[in-house]
C-alpha cells in the first residue's frame, strides 16, 4: 500500500534530505556531507555529529540567559569524545565533570579549562579530589557530610583551598524516567534541603574549605519546566537564609536536565530554551548570583546520528525483523530505558515521491549559520511501509532499537540513521560480545574528520594477559 511515511523528519536543521538528480533519489545529509558517502567510506556502525548544531545550541543558551551573569558548564557525561569537547571549549563554555577521567579529558582539550570546571557526583574519591584541587577548578559540588570531611582533609594535606557548593535535594519531582530522576528524597543524590543549613555551618568550621555556592540538579530529560521553577524557588530561599548567617554565596548551580523531543518534528529550540531560561531565572531575580548551567543532552543530543547497515531481513511467523550491524553495545538507551529514537533511511529510492520543502521548517525557509548555506532538502511525501522490529546481532532479546515500528520498505544492504544519538550514545557504549566500539565523525560544513576511530580486536585485547 501507499501511505505517508512515518518518522521521515529531520531532528535538527543540519540534517536534511537532498535530491540526487542523476538517480532521481534523495540522500540524507549532515550539513553538506552525504551520510551514504560517510557510511561507504568509514563503514558502519558509525556515529556522525553536526558541528553546526552544537554551535547553534550553545549560542541559543547564551542568548536565553543573557539577562543574568552565567557560565555554561557543558555536562561531559552526555558525550565525552575529545573532538566534541574541543568544539565546545572553542565556544568559550566550561564543563561539568563527574569523574577524574572526565576532568583529564577536559584538561587535555584546553589547558586552562579548569577555571570553568564544576565537579559533581556522589562518590568522588580522594585522588579525584586532589586532581581537581591541583588543577584549580571553579567549584566542587559536595553531596554528603562524609565527602565534605574527606575534601577538607585532602585540601589541608596538599595545602589547597577547596571552593565548594553543597548539592541540595529539594524533593521535587522531575517527572521523567525513574532512572534519570535525581531530585526526590529517595534518590542517592544531594543533601536533603532541610539538612543543608547544618552542613554549611560545618563547612564554615572545617579547614581549607571556601563556601561559594549552592547546587541543585533534579534529573535529566525534563520537559515540564515547572519542575525547574519549583526547585530553584527552594534554592533561592536557602541562599537568603545562608547569607543571613554570613555565608558568602556567589554561585547557584542550577544543574542541567532540559529535555529534547525524541518523537517526530523538532520544536523551535530557541523558543524552548528561552522558556527554560525564564523558568530558571524567575526565582533567582534580585539575588545577585552568578548562575552555572550544566546542559548536556540539549546541546549534543540532536547533533548526532548513528548509521547502521541492514545485514539481514528475517520473518518469524509473520513478524518481520531488520537485523542491523549496530547493537545494544553501540546504543543501549532503547534496551536500558525503553527509549524511543526515530529511524530513517539514509537513501530514498526513486519510487519515493519527493518535493523540495525542508523538514521541520517553513516551506521556503533555508537555514543559515555564519557563512554556511545548508542545502535545500527534498522531503518524502509517500512511501510503501511495513511494520518491523529493528534489532542488532547481540545474543540478547533486549538487543533492539525499535519494536513494531512502521518504516519504509527496507532491503538488505540499506543504511539506516538512528536519530538523536549525540547524547548518551557512544559514551554509554561497551565491548559486550567482544565488539569494538563504533568510529565517530565530526562534520563541519562540507568537511568531516574522524574524531574516534573504530576499535579492533587488538585494541580490545591489549590490556589482557
Amino acid at each position: 500500500m501507499k501511505r505517508a511515511a512515518p518518522s521521515l523528519l529531520v531532528r535538527a536543521p543540519a540534517f536534511a534530505y537532498r535530491r540526487v538528480r542523476a538517480q532521481d533519489s534523495s540522500s540524507l545529509l549532515c550539513e553538506k556531507v552525504d551520510l551514504a558517502d560517510l557510511a561507504a567510506r568509514h563503514g558502519t556502525p558509525l556515529y556522525v555529529y553536526s558541528s553546526l548544531t552544537i554551535r547553534n545550541r550553545l549560542r541559543e543558551f547564551d542568548r536565553a540567559f543573557r539577562s543574568i551573569p552565567h557560565t555554561i558548564c557543558y555536562s561531559v557525561k552526555a558525550n565525552s569524545t575529545l573532538g566534541v569537547l574541543r568544539l565546545i571549549a572553542a565556544h568559550g563554555a566550561g564543563f561539568d565533570v563527574v569523574s577524574g577521567g572526565e576532568l583529564e579529558r577536559v584538561l587535555r582539550v584546553k589547558q586552562n579549562a579548569a577555571r570553568k570546571v564544576v565537579f559533581s557526583g556522589v562518590g568522588k574519591m580522594v585522588p579525584e579530589m586532589e586532581a581537581a584541587l591541583r588543577a584549580g577548578i571553579l567549584l566542587l559540588n559536595v553531596e554528603s557530610a562524609s565527602e565534605l570531611r574527606a575534601l577538607s582533609a585532602t585540601a589541608a594535606r596538599i595545602k589547597k583551598t577547596a571552593p565548594i557548593a553543597i548539592r541540595v535535594n529539594p524533593d521535587v519531582s522531575a517527572k521523567t524516567h525513574p532512572y534519570i530522576s535525581t531530585g526526590l528524597h529517595e534518590h542517592k543524590f544531594g543533601v536533603p534541603i532541610r539538612e543543608a543549613f547544618e552542613l554549611y555551618a560545618e563547612a564554615a568550621r572545617l579547614p581549607n574549605l571556601h563556601v561559594a555556592g549552592v547546587s541543585v540538579h533534579i534529573g535529566s530529560q525534563i520537559t515540564d519546566l515547572s519542575s525547574f521553577t519549583d526547585a530553584l524557588r527552594r534554592v533561592a530561599q536557602l541562599v537568603r537564609e545562608l547569607r543571613a548567617e554570613a555565608h558568602n554565596i556567589r554561585y547557584v548551580d542550577a544543574g542541567g536536565g532540559l529535555g529534547i523531543p525524541y518523537h517526530g518534528r523538532q520544536d523551535a529550540f530557541a523558543k524552548r530554551v528561552s522558556a527554560y531560561a525564564k523558568a530558571v531565572i524567575k526565582p533567582l531575580r534580585n539575588l545577585d548570583v552568578h548562575l552555572l548551567l550544566e546542559p548536556g543532552r540539549a546541546i549534543v543530543g540532536p547533533a548526532g546520528v548513528l548509521l547502521t547497515c541492514v545485514i539481514y531481513r528475517k520473518k518469524n511467523d509473520g513478524k518481520t525483523f531488520l537485523i542491523v550491524d549496530a547493537a545494544m553495545n553501540d546504543l543501549i538507551r532503547p534496551s536500558l530505558y525503553g527509549a524511543h529514537h526515530d529511524i530513517v533511511p539514509v537513501q530514498l529510492r526513486p519510487q519515493f515521491a519527493c518535493h523540495s520543502e525542508p523538514f521541520g521548517a517553513e516551506p521556503a525557509r533555508r537555514e543559515r549559520a555564519g557563512n554556511l548555506q545548508l542545502p535545500t532538502p527534498a522531503a518524502p511525501l509517500l512511501a510503501e511501509t511495513e511494520v518491523v522490529d529493528v534489532v542488532g546481532p547481540i545474543c540478547e532479546t533486549g538487543d533492539f532499537f525499535a519494536r513494531d515500528r512502521e518504516l519504509p520498505l527496507t532491503a538488505q544492504g540499506d543504511i539506516l540513521a538512528i536519530l538523536d544519538t549525540g547524547a548518551y550514545g557512544s559514551v554509554l557504549s561497551s565491548n559486550y560480545n567482544t565488539r569494538g566500539r563504533a568510529a565517530e565523525v565530526l562534520v563541519d560544513g562540507a568537511k568531516h574528520r574522524i574524531i574516534r576511530r573504530k576499535e579492533n580486536c587488538i585494541d580490545l585485547l591489549r590490556l589482557e594477559s
